[in-house]
Protein backbone atom coordinates (compact mmCIF):
# COMPACT_ATOMS: atom_id res chain seq x y z
CA UNK A 1 0.00 0.00 0.00
CA UNK A 2 3.00 2.27 0.61
CA UNK A 3 4.12 1.66 -2.55
CA UNK A 4 0.71 2.08 -4.26
CA UNK A 5 0.48 5.64 -2.27
CA UNK A 6 3.99 7.08 -3.54
CA UNK A 7 3.53 5.98 -6.80
CA UNK A 8 0.07 7.75 -7.17
CA UNK A 9 2.25 10.83 -5.71
CA UNK A 10 4.92 10.66 -7.75
CA UNK A 11 2.83 9.63 -11.15
CA UNK A 12 0.51 12.63 -9.97
CA UNK A 13 3.73 15.51 -9.60
CA UNK A 14 4.73 14.35 -12.89
CA UNK A 15 1.84 14.67 -14.82
CA UNK A 16 1.41 17.97 -13.96
CA UNK A 17 4.16 19.07 -15.15
CA UNK A 18 3.28 21.08 -18.55
CA UNK A 19 5.52 19.95 -21.65
CA UNK A 20 4.64 19.11 -25.37
CA UNK A 21 1.58 17.35 -24.67
CA UNK A 22 -0.26 20.01 -23.08
CA UNK A 23 0.99 23.13 -25.39
CA UNK A 24 -0.68 20.49 -28.17
CA UNK A 25 -3.86 20.09 -25.96
CA UNK A 26 -4.33 23.36 -25.04
CA UNK A 27 -4.18 24.71 -28.43
CA UNK A 28 -6.59 22.12 -30.13
CA UNK A 29 -8.79 23.27 -27.40
CA UNK A 30 -8.60 26.76 -28.26
CA UNK A 31 -9.59 25.73 -32.14
CA UNK A 32 -11.69 22.75 -31.63
CA UNK A 33 -13.66 22.88 -28.22
CA UNK A 34 -13.65 20.19 -25.63
CA UNK A 35 -13.94 17.50 -28.28
CA UNK A 36 -10.62 18.26 -29.90
CA UNK A 37 -9.02 18.78 -26.97
CA UNK A 38 -10.50 15.32 -25.63
CA UNK A 39 -9.39 13.77 -28.65
CA UNK A 40 -5.80 14.95 -28.65
CA UNK A 41 -5.93 13.74 -24.88
CA UNK A 42 -6.88 10.05 -26.12
CA UNK A 43 -4.31 10.61 -29.00
CA UNK A 44 -1.32 11.69 -26.44
CA UNK A 45 -2.48 8.31 -24.23
CA UNK A 46 -2.54 5.83 -27.09
CA UNK A 47 1.25 6.86 -27.94
CA UNK A 48 1.64 5.95 -23.92
CA UNK A 49 -0.18 3.05 -23.85
CA UNK A 50 2.23 2.04 -27.00
CA UNK A 51 5.16 3.06 -24.85
CA UNK A 52 3.56 0.70 -21.79
CA UNK A 53 3.47 -2.53 -23.52
CA UNK A 54 6.81 -1.44 -25.80
CA UNK A 55 8.60 -1.10 -22.87
CA UNK A 56 6.54 -4.57 -20.73
CA UNK A 57 8.10 -6.56 -24.07
CA UNK A 58 11.44 -4.77 -23.68
CA UNK A 59 11.20 -2.93 -26.52
CA UNK A 60 12.07 0.17 -24.42
CA UNK A 61 15.51 -1.58 -23.03
CA UNK A 62 16.64 -1.99 -26.34
CA UNK A 63 16.15 1.70 -27.38
CA UNK A 64 18.00 2.24 -24.25
CA UNK A 65 20.79 0.38 -25.50
CA UNK A 66 20.82 1.99 -29.17
CA UNK A 67 21.88 5.21 -28.94
CA UNK A 68 21.43 5.86 -32.82
CA UNK A 69 18.39 4.70 -32.29
CA UNK A 70 16.86 6.02 -29.49
CA UNK A 71 18.24 9.59 -31.15
CA UNK A 72 16.61 9.06 -34.45
CA UNK A 73 12.95 8.47 -32.84
CA UNK A 74 13.59 11.91 -30.71
CA UNK A 75 14.81 14.00 -33.42
CA UNK A 76 12.07 12.76 -35.34
CA UNK A 77 9.64 13.79 -32.35
CA UNK A 78 11.33 16.99 -32.26
CA UNK A 79 11.33 17.87 -35.67
CA UNK A 80 7.27 17.12 -35.13
CA UNK A 81 7.20 19.63 -32.46
CA UNK A 82 8.75 22.41 -34.55
CA UNK A 83 6.86 21.75 -37.07
CA UNK A 84 3.54 22.41 -34.93
CA UNK A 85 5.10 24.91 -33.45
CA UNK A 86 5.61 26.93 -37.37
CA UNK A 87 2.38 26.22 -37.73
CA UNK A 88 0.57 27.65 -34.59
CA UNK A 89 2.85 30.96 -35.24
CA UNK A 90 1.47 30.51 -38.74
CA UNK A 91 -2.26 30.56 -37.36
CA UNK A 92 -1.49 33.00 -35.09
CA UNK A 93 -1.63 35.59 -38.52
CA UNK A 94 -4.75 34.65 -39.40
CA UNK A 95 -8.73 35.43 -38.36
CA UNK A 96 -10.14 33.38 -35.97
CA UNK A 97 -12.74 31.82 -37.99
CA UNK A 98 -9.64 30.58 -40.50
CA UNK A 99 -7.76 28.75 -38.42
CA UNK A 100 -8.84 25.70 -37.73
CA UNK A 101 -7.59 21.92 -37.11
CA UNK A 102 -9.47 19.02 -38.84
CA UNK A 103 -10.87 16.73 -35.77
CA UNK A 104 -9.22 13.82 -37.60
CA UNK A 105 -6.15 15.39 -36.95
CA UNK A 106 -6.51 16.32 -33.00
CA UNK A 107 -5.56 12.68 -32.15
CA UNK A 108 -3.04 12.06 -34.85
CA UNK A 109 -0.79 15.06 -33.24
CA UNK A 110 -1.73 13.91 -29.60
CA UNK A 111 -0.29 10.34 -30.77
CA UNK A 112 2.73 11.43 -32.50
CA UNK A 113 3.45 13.70 -30.12
CA UNK A 114 3.80 11.21 -27.02
CA UNK A 115 5.35 8.29 -29.65
CA UNK A 116 7.99 10.78 -30.34
CA UNK A 117 9.30 10.85 -27.11
CA UNK A 118 11.44 7.38 -26.56
CA UNK A 119 11.90 8.84 -22.85
CA UNK A 120 8.33 7.66 -22.01
CA UNK A 121 9.67 3.80 -22.52
CA UNK A 122 12.55 4.51 -20.71
CA UNK A 123 10.53 6.31 -17.73
CA UNK A 124 8.41 2.92 -17.76
CA UNK A 125 11.21 0.82 -17.86
CA UNK A 126 13.07 2.11 -15.15
CA UNK A 127 10.54 3.88 -13.09
CA UNK A 128 7.71 1.29 -12.66
CA UNK A 129 10.07 -1.19 -11.44
CA UNK A 130 10.89 1.21 -8.11
CA UNK A 131 7.04 0.44 -7.08
CA UNK A 132 6.64 -2.96 -7.60
CA UNK A 133 6.02 -4.89 -4.29
CA UNK A 134 8.89 -7.51 -4.21
CA UNK A 135 6.71 -11.30 -4.82
CA UNK A 136 4.33 -9.74 -6.62
CA UNK A 137 4.17 -10.46 -10.63
CA UNK A 138 5.91 -8.23 -12.36
CA UNK A 139 3.58 -7.79 -15.42
CA UNK A 140 0.45 -7.65 -14.09
CA UNK A 141 1.26 -5.08 -11.49
CA UNK A 142 3.52 -3.08 -14.29
CA UNK A 143 0.74 -3.03 -16.23
CA UNK A 144 -1.27 -1.27 -13.83
CA UNK A 145 0.92 1.31 -12.65
CA UNK A 146 1.31 2.02 -16.24
CA UNK A 147 -2.60 2.21 -16.47
CA UNK A 148 -2.82 4.54 -13.74
CA UNK A 149 -0.24 7.00 -15.01
CA UNK A 150 -2.23 6.97 -18.55
CA UNK A 151 -5.21 7.36 -16.69
CA UNK A 152 -3.73 10.84 -14.57
CA UNK A 153 -2.25 12.01 -17.62
CA UNK A 154 -5.39 11.69 -19.65
CA UNK A 155 -7.23 13.72 -16.56
CA UNK A 156 -4.76 16.00 -16.55
CA UNK A 157 -4.12 17.20 -19.85
CA UNK A 158 -8.53 17.31 -19.92
CA UNK A 159 -7.86 19.40 -16.59
CA UNK A 160 -5.85 21.95 -18.45
CA UNK A 161 -7.91 22.18 -21.59
CA UNK A 162 -10.82 23.32 -18.91
CA UNK A 163 -9.43 25.70 -17.36
CA UNK A 164 -8.52 27.24 -20.75
CA UNK A 165 -11.99 26.62 -22.23
CA UNK A 166 -13.46 28.56 -19.42
CA UNK A 167 -11.12 31.37 -19.82
CA UNK A 168 -12.43 30.98 -23.56
CA UNK A 169 -13.54 34.45 -24.26
CA UNK A 170 -9.90 36.32 -22.68
CA UNK A 171 -8.26 33.67 -24.98
CA UNK A 172 -10.51 34.00 -28.17
CA UNK A 173 -9.83 37.82 -28.56
CA UNK A 174 -8.00 38.24 -31.07
CA UNK A 175 -5.09 40.04 -29.58
CA UNK A 176 -4.91 37.37 -26.95
CA UNK A 177 -5.14 34.57 -29.21
CA UNK A 178 -2.55 35.83 -31.22
CA UNK A 179 -0.23 36.18 -28.30
CA UNK A 180 -0.97 32.84 -27.37
CA UNK A 181 -0.41 31.24 -30.34
CA UNK A 182 2.78 33.33 -31.03
CA UNK A 183 4.17 32.06 -27.44
CA UNK A 184 3.09 28.80 -27.19
CA UNK A 185 4.48 28.27 -31.21
CA UNK A 186 7.35 29.37 -30.03
CA UNK A 187 7.64 27.15 -27.04
CA UNK A 188 7.35 24.20 -29.05
CA UNK A 189 9.60 25.15 -31.31
CA UNK A 190 12.02 26.07 -28.56
CA UNK A 191 11.92 22.38 -26.76
CA UNK A 192 11.67 20.63 -30.06
CA UNK A 193 14.84 22.39 -31.20
CA UNK A 194 16.67 22.05 -28.08
CA UNK A 195 15.72 18.03 -28.11
CA UNK A 196 17.46 17.96 -31.51
CA UNK A 197 20.40 19.83 -30.42
CA UNK A 198 20.89 17.63 -26.96
CA UNK A 199 20.19 14.62 -29.17
CA UNK A 200 22.82 15.51 -32.04
CA UNK A 201 25.60 16.62 -28.78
Amino acid sequence: MTNFIGYIAVAGLIVVSPGADTLVVIRNALHGGARAAVQTAAGVCTGLVAWAVASVAGLSAVLAASPALFTAIKIAGAAYLVFLGIRAIASARRPLGDVDTPTQLNWRQGAVTSLGNPKVGVFYTSFLPQFIPAGNGSLPVSLTLAAIHIALSFLCLCGYALLVLRLGNIFKRDGWRRALETVGGGALCAIGTWLVVSAMA
